[in-house]
């Protein structure tokens, strides 16, 4: 399991170039559906639906996350395929973001193999910003547990759609500059909360504005932030972006309320980059955000309440750029680095809707059952961009791993130092879900399958659930670690 694309050493200082697109990935909600029991839940005995193409049949689009089945009866606003491509004349990095649950590693090598030649890309980073809202394309929220949610096609039309994204990025390169900065202490002001012990949250929001090279104007922005795009939660029964959208349109175009513009944006393109959201890092029902406009609190799941922490995301940004708390990035050059890790699968749900071609997962079967991911590092100067293939817990980036009474292994926490501790970057940028979706990446010593239950719970946490188990978050963090030492020392060889 080596390490693959070593950054060349630069011979001349490089120009950076860069280039953004986007697409749109919504797919047909041909028919529609009335929820008469008001459960958010599908039911054929219950509910009536709407045979709007005239095919005599419902033609559900199964949406993730939550309760299922859960399926889409319109479309509020596009989700999209966010692309960047960066070039320093030695190395092409694309990066693309996508509206929806999570994509798994073959679906990310699939991509790779189709456009990564073709657009000359030396390393590509294929994210989902776990979007609760849009289409199931992991398998889990179908009609049954027997039949996958991911609709006919649905998956082919995504990898299409992300290919035209990254190609009109491409076209699109040109020279450019880099200002990066780190806004802290606005996570809880907006409402995250962490549902699980211990209570951590990895605050900051990890910004990059992308400018033309000499100018002000600005291509694009990259925006890392922790948190569940979940705003609607579970009654939502339109596909949306959540509140990802509405952080990329305020950035884009201004924070708009009907037509009346209350603060104009940056221009460009906004890529939305989902940062550490496991323990579960999120914003839910009972917990008020404030309107930045008018000051008006909304707790209740709703699209007033995700444009209101979309657009505090963006205001917090835009306050900053104003107060000239970024920094430029001289000459920054390009590099990425990505190592194999092979997980092993021990979450018997999980084994079986992989087998069955429910869950779109590949299983090898070795001494017990495995699937093969991958961990990365982009570097653009002094931004780094690390890749995590799943959900991870923020106590295992910043500290405060605990063996709470209750847990499965009492031992001590194996998943140190922090990850954050052995990051070089100016500005440290961690997207979850980035070329792979194994669930939750839970420390070992907070691990909890079997009663009595941690801090003296009730019931079972739900991580555990969705988790492809207990080993799953020491591999993922020891192989970042080696990526990162890597990445360090060929810093210091420059």
């Amino acid at each position: 399991m080596g390490l693959l694309l070593p950054a060349a050493l630069a011979l001349a200082e490089p120009q950076l170039r860069a280039g953004f697109g986007r697409a749109s990935i919504t797919p047909v909600v041909a028919d529609s559906w009335t929820d008469v029991d008001g459960d958010g839940r599908y039911d054929e005995d219950v509910d009536s639906y709407e045979d709007r193409n005239g095919n005599g049949r419902f033609d559900a689009v199964y949406m993730a996350g939550f309760q299922s089945p859960r399926p889409a009866a319109g479309v509020h606003d596009e989700l999209e395929a966010v692309a960047a491509v960066f070039d320093d004349g030695e190395t092409r990095v694309g990066i693309v973001a996508a509206d929806v649950v999570g994509l798994s590693h073959s679906f990310a090598l699939k991509v790779r193999d189709v456009y990564a030649e073709e657009l000359g890309l030396d390393y590509l980073l294929v994210h989902a910003t776990h979007n609760h809202q849009g289409p199931d394309t992991q398998g889990i929220w179908g009609r049954s547990r027997l039949r996958s949610g991911i609709a006919d096609g649905y998956l082919k039309f995504l990898r299409k759609q992300i290919g035209t994204a990254l190609a009109q990025a491409v076209r699109r390169l040109e020279p450019a500059d880099l200002e990066i900065a780190e806004i802290r202490g606005r996570d809880r002001k907006i409402g995250t909360v962490d549902t699980r012990r211990p209570d951590v949250i990895d605050d900051g929001l990890r910004v990059a504005i992308v400018t033309r090279a000499g100018g002000d104007d600005v291509l694009g922005t990259l925006v890392n932030f922790g948190n569940h795009v979940e705003l609607l939660w579970d009654h939502n029964l339109e596909l949306t972006a959540d509140v990802a959208g509405w952080a990329r349109r305020g950035l884009d175009l201004g924070l708009d309320y009907d037509g009346a513009r209350y603060k104009p944006g940056l221009g460009g393109t906004t890529l939305w980059l989902t940062g550490n959201i496991g323990g579960l890092i999120t914003t839910p029902p009972r917990v008020s955000v404030m309107d930045p406009r008018t000051g008006e609190l909304v707790a209740m799941p709703s699209q007033e309440k995700a444009r209101a922490q979309g657009y505090q995301i963006a205001e917090a940004v835009l306050d900053a750029r104003a107060a000239g708390e970024f920094t430029r990035v001289a000459a920054p050059s390009l590099s990425a680095l990505r190592r194999k890790i092979d997980v092993p699968v021990s979450n018997w749900p999980l084994l079986f809707a992989g087998s069955t071609g429910v869950l779109d997962r590949d299983l090898d079967l070795r001494w017990g059952f495995e699937t093969e991911s991958e961990v990365g590092l982009v570097r653009i100067g002094e931004l780094w961009i690390a890749c995590v293939p799943g959900e991870l817990y923020p106590e295992i980036a910043v500290g405060g791993i605990e063996n709470p009474p209750g847990a499965d292994y009492r031992i001590a926490p194996v998943e140190t130092p922090p990850l954050r501790s052995a990051m070089r970057g100016r500005v440290n940028m961690m997207v979850n879900l980035a070329n792979d979706a194994l669930g939750y990446l839970i420390p070992k010593s907070e691990w909890d399958e079997d009663a009595p239950w941690i801090y003296g719970a009730s019931e079972k946490s739900y991580g555990e659930v969705v988790s492809a188990g207990p080993e799953t978050a020491r591999i993922v963090h020891r192989a970042l670690l080696r990526v990162f030492a890597a990445a360090s020392g060929e810093r210091k060889k420059k």
